[in-house]
């Protein structure tokens, strides 16, 4: 499991754990959570991005690279398939993969975040009917 998502985990046990003392203090900070959540969402979104984006200009780089070295005509597609085999390009591809599986991983964390305001309300609900 990447690092990143390690430490997202961790934060994520901190920001939900919650019992009848921390309570009120969680429902206060919820919002905030909720944004700092949305907001690494928005990042890796942004940073899958720019890798995508900078894989395809070094496959067209690589790939124009590779026709002018062959003597023989090389079609764009062909020269292209060679360039994805290039370190430079499985890198950047495994980097892609690892920004989709965070941005999923965020994902299912924004949902969580979404229904703990409800678990929220239904646990002061069940307060206030135990102290009637």
């Amino acid at each position: 499991m990447s690092e990143i998502i390690k430490k997202y985990d961790a934060e994520l046990q901190e920001h939900v754990m919650v019992d009848s003392i921390n309570l009120k203090d969680r429902t206060r900070q919820l919002p905030a959570y909720k944004h700092i959540w949305v907001g690494r969402l928005i990042r890796h979104k942004i940073e899958l991005n720019k890798l995508r984006d900078e894989k395809t200009e070094l496959v067209q780089k690589l790939a124009a690279e590779i026709r002018k070295k062959h003597l023989t005509h090389l079609s764009s597609p062909a020269a292209e398939k060679w360039a994805n085999n290039s370190v430079e390009v499985k890198n950047l591809t495994k980097q892609i993969k690892e920004q989709e599986i965070i941005i999923e991983y965020l994902e299912k964390v924004e949902k969580i975040m979404h229904s703990y305001g409800f678990d929220l309300k239904n646990m002061i609900e069940i307060e206030k009917l135990e102290t009637l």
